[in-house]
């Protein structure tokens, strides 16, 4: 099932930026800033960070977007938008796992998310693992992240 669904969110990213490069950046954060716009598949959603940790577009929580959120660590402690942002710069793309809530839930669960760098920002698509954590997870919550 995970590598399934890596590939849709990867997929839903890729379809952001083929969007982004036909309406332009502000049509593509307006898309991705609705909660029932065309990137929101159930529990799946994109969402836009710039590379400062600003959140430019998020669906699911509103209250989010237009914050610096660089230094926002989930419940291991993990500043997973600092290792989103990292990922953008240096690699271009990669997955991640961190925990986040549930849209429409009280629950938090462990998220593959998939990024990619496009213009200055990361689009970001993830899912919520049914599975155990990763190791990289695993050791986050016994020693701390590593930074």
């Amino acid at each position: 099932m995970e590598l399934r669904e890596q590939i849709e969110v990867r997929k839903q990213v890729q379809e952001a930026i083929a969007y982004y490069q036909t309406a332009g950046k502000e049509a593509t954060l307006a898309e991705i800033d609705k909660p029932d716009g065309q990137f929101v598949q159930n529990e799946r959603y994109l969402f836009a960070v710039d590379l400062e940790g600003n959140m430019l577009a998020h669906p699911i929580k509103k209250e989010l977007t237009g914050r610096n959120l660089i230094d926002l660590r989930d419940l291991c402690g993990k500043s997973f938008i600092r290792k989103i942002v990292n990922i953008a710069k240096t690699r271009g793309y990669g997955f991640t796992e961190y925990e986040w809530q549930v849209p429409g839930r009280e629950i938090e669960r462990y998220k593959t998310t998939f990024i990619e760098r496009v213009d200055g920002m990361a689009l970001c698509c993830g899912f919520y693992n049914t599975k155990e954590p990763s190791y990289e997870s695993i050791f986050d919550r016994l020693f701390g992240p590593l930074e």
